[in-house]
């Protein structure tokens, strides 16, 4: 019996290890056998700083009209543990590569700024607080956002936006 425990160890070790690689390769891929990162253009390691004070912030939104900058924040935004803007709503406008972009919500309002330098359907950027209303009111802070748009239709998409938040 001895025997027998030590062999399916070792298959067990085997099998193990051989899922461990799978999915290691699989990470560095969609899993669909393309990867877009060789066309995405890397951020800057100095624009992604985020500061390690204050809460975690984390805004969902669902894009339905890109080039008018409207959208809606999907669940919640979520600062700390608190969850605000249910029902919420994005909008924005653009002057150059910058984007600015409000959550308006039943609590306040939340104005960010970022500068998205891809031109494809991945985009990412850093991005900072740059007013608010309400609960929003006299908060600093930003992080590092990404969208991703539809191929069938280029307007719309979605977009998290992730970092810290102080008051």
């Amino acid at each position: 019996m001895g025997q027998n425990q030590a062999m399916t160890k070792a298959w067990l070790v085997l099998v193990v290890t051989i899922a461990v690689i799978g999915l290691s390769a699989c990470a560095r891929s969609d899993g669909g056998g393309r990867s877009d990162a060789a066309t995405a253009t890397p951020v800057s390691p100095a624009a992604t700083l985020v500061p390690m004070t204050g809460d975690a912030i984390l805004i969902e939104t669902r894009v339905t009209d890109a080039r008018r900058h409207t959208g809606e924040i999907l669940g919640a935004l979520l600062i700390g543990e608190s969850a605000f803007c249910s029902g919420g709503a994005s909008s924005g406008s653009s002057q150059g590569p910058t984007i600015t972009t409000t959550f308006t919500c039943a609590e306040g309002t939340l104005t960010v700024q970022y500068a998205p330098t891809q031109r494809s359907l991945v985009q990412g950027a850093a991005w900072m607080v740059v007013s608010g209303t309400g609960v929003f009111d006299g908060l600093h802070g930003g992080g590092s956002m990404v969208a991703v748009f539809d191929s069938e239709d280029p307007d719309s998409g979605r977009e998290v936006f992730t970092g810290t938040i102080t008051p």
